[in-house]
């Protein structure tokens, strides 16, 4: 699957949420995300600039693997998922017997909804809010974009993991 995706900073989600409530969309139940990144010994993956994510989600666990395509205006990246019947804990000792190793850990307050065919998911981390808008296409994360009232060129290309380096290195 192609994922496209453009980040938005945020002081809060009141604007958001106010404004979705007034199309009628509503962002749905707060859940609470425990993301696991893995690499092997010497960091090939993250040299490939690949992320290999491990997440927890109702039925088990959620696999990711994200590849790096040409980039447009907005972050683009091959994208694999597929759950497994197990608990995080227990998929990281799966993985671990393979030799990957915890790179990056994060936590996040999520929520999520749909405009058109875009995701839109709020999310709250340690270190700021930001709505996230994801889609298989350009045009349909433009769309959502333009729908939330948000300036393209404000919008961020970066993973948590750099934008949380980024934080530590501002409170340091």
């Amino acid at each position: 699957m192609l994922e496209m995706e453009l980040k938005f900073r945020v002081d809060d989600f009141k604007d958001v949420e106010l404004h979705l409530e007034s199309i009628g969309v509503n962002p749905g139940n707060p859940v609470e995300e425990k993301n696991i990144v893995l690499d092997l010994m010497g960091g090939p993956l993250r040299k490939m600039d690949t992320l290999f994510r491990l997440r927890n989600c109702e039925g088990g666990t959620l696999v990711t693997v994200k590849k790096p395509l040409p980039a447009t205006a907005l972050k683009v990246r091959h994208e694999e998922e597929a759950v497994l019947d197990c608990s995080l804990e227990h998929a990281l000792k799966l993985f671990a017997l393979l030799g990957y190793g915890v790179v990056y850990r994060y936590e996040k307050t999520r929520r999520e909804c749909r405009i058109g065919k875009a995701l839109i998911c709020l999310d709250e981390l340690w270190f700021g809010r930001f709505v996230e808008i994801e889609a298989e296409s350009e045009e349909d994360v433009m769309k959502a974009v333009d729908e939330l009232g948000f300036n393209p060129e404000d919008g961020i290309r970066f993973s948590y993991a750099a934008l949380e380096k980024h934080a530590e290195d501002t409170v340091r």
